[in-house]
């Protein structure tokens, strides 16, 4: 193997394929990346054996050629080069890989990379289904941190993936929250059904994604292996079996007391109560006055919340409350983390009783799209 590119296209790929290297394998070639000559470009590959990776980076090749790398001194070696052209030259007979910069050069002994796991494709998969890049990232955001991270329970540690009716829905839950979103699909090709993809995959995809362009998702023939395309950056991801519960059940279909108020005001007042609450089991109080009929009192919603040894606190917004007033306990980290994913002016808090849970609603395009639902809490204090 014998190539020139770009240190600056070599450090993002490097970056973008680090992603699925293992840390913690008792396999060394996990901690390897594969390097490989392909056409005019360099394929650099990584995988845990949950996910892999795979990017093609520019290249000018005069000699093909395979080899592996250790990936966190090469990948820091070649961030440490200045931007300028990078040669690459294995040893014949070795995996001695010479890497030459402008003012410096290593040599970096590499492993056998007939001993690097295959990375499935996906010859005969199903057909794709093709979003914007930017609308993908946003679904996985949006969804993504309501998933557990209790692995005893597999099937809420993954985000259902749900194709139907040219619409794609993504649903995250742990038995306490529960948060879905939905994006229309055009064209009429992608077969309908439903795949429960890790929310660890998912997290990383979203970090290495590009800015701009569309994305494929590609489910395999036998529905255990899930590959995301976008450009020359490949993610393929194991796919979780089971069976993800009736979320549409548990969606409620009507509420009776509906309050709008300014998303930011909601997000600090909810931070503010989340520093008492962490002493008491996150518990925070959450009361909603509907004011005086004829507006001449606004409608409020009150958040309190108390840390025994160190006191209290109380935030009192102004919102606009069509229904009757009312109770209710929530967890405080479900509140901190739906706000701080939601975008725009305002959000609605919809409820039913103290006992029944609430739902969270994003305004503007994402209210009809974006539903999230919490469990309430109970306390006798």
């Amino acid at each position: 193997m014998k190539l020139t590119c770009k240190q600056q296209d070599l450090a993002k790929g490097l970056s973008t394929v680090s992603h699925a290297v293992s840390t913690r394998s008792t396999l060394p070639i996990l901690s390897h990346i594969l390097v490989a000559t392909e056409g005019d470009a360099i394929r650099l590959s990584a995988t845990n054996l949950e996910i892999g990776i795979t990017c093609r980076v520019p290249a000018a090749i005069q000699e093909e050629g395979t080899t592996t790398v250790p990936a966190r001194l090469f990948t820091d070696f070649i961030n440490n080069l200045p931007p300028a052209g990078v040669e690459l030259a294995l040893q014949a007979g070795t995996q001695s890989l010479k890497v030459s910069g402008q003012r410096s050069q290593a040599t970096i002994r590499g492993m056998d990379p007939g001993e690097f796991p295959t990375i499935p494709g996906v010859e005969g998969s199903e057909p794709a289904v093709t979003l914007d890049c930017a609308e993908l990232r946003s679904m996985i955001g949006m969804t993504v941190f309501a998933a557990a991270t209790d692995d005893a329970r597999p099937v809420f540690t993954g985000v259902l993936a749900r194709v139907r009716d040219n619409t794609l829905t993504f649903a995250a839950a742990d038995s306490f929250r529960l948060a879905v979103m939905r994006a229309p699909l055009a064209g009429g090709e992608a077969t309908a059904g439903d795949v429960l993809i890790p929310a660890r995959t998912l997290t990383e995809l979203a970090r290495i994604l590009p800015p701009e362009g569309s994305v494929q998702m590609i489910v395999t023939p036998n529905r255990n292996q899930v590959l995301f395309r976008s450009g020359d950056l490949n993610l393929v991801s194991n796919l979780i079996a089971g069976q993800f519960p009736n979320f549409e059940a548990i969606l409620p279909k009507s509420h009776a007391t509906r309050v709008t108020l300014p998303l930011e005001d909601f997000r600090q007042a909810t931070k503010t109560a989340s520093l008492f609450a962490r002493d008491s089991a996150n518990i925070v109080r959450v009361k909603v006055d509907a004011g005086e009929s004829g507006g001449l009192t606004p409608g409020s919603l009150t958040m309190e919340a108390t840390a025994e040894d160190y006191g209290d606190s109380t935030s009192k917004l102004e919102a606009a409350v069509d229904g009757p007033g009312l109770e209710i306990i929530f967890n405080v980290k479900y509140l901190t983390d739906v706000l701080a994913v939601l975008e725009g002016g305002d959000v609605a808090l919809e409820l039913n009783s103290s006992q029944q849970p609430g739902v969270v609603k994003a305004s503007g395009e994402l209210r009809d799209r974006y539903t999230y639902v919490i469990m309430p809490m109970h306390n006798t204090r």
